[in-house]
């Protein structure tokens, strides 16, 4: 299972690749997961939507 720092790291990684569209790069990717019946990656890409949520919402804060 991965931790809170590498899950953030994801997340901010995607956030500074593909900006706005990173949470749907991260929800495609949790889907293929998901298809496969791999659980722990799916479980992974859907702590890292809501690590993506989660950034987002403090910048609007921050702003």
């Amino acid at each position: 299972m991965e931790d809170r720092k590498t899950i953030k790291s994801i997340a901010i990684s995607l956030i500074s690749q593909y900006g706005d569209d990173a949470q749907a790069i991260a929800m495609l990717r949790a889907a293929e997961f998901a298809a496969n019946l791999n659980n722990d990656e799916w479980i992974k890409w859907e702590k890292i939507i809501k690590e993506i949520e989660t950034i987002d919402r403090l910048s609007i804060l921050d702003g």
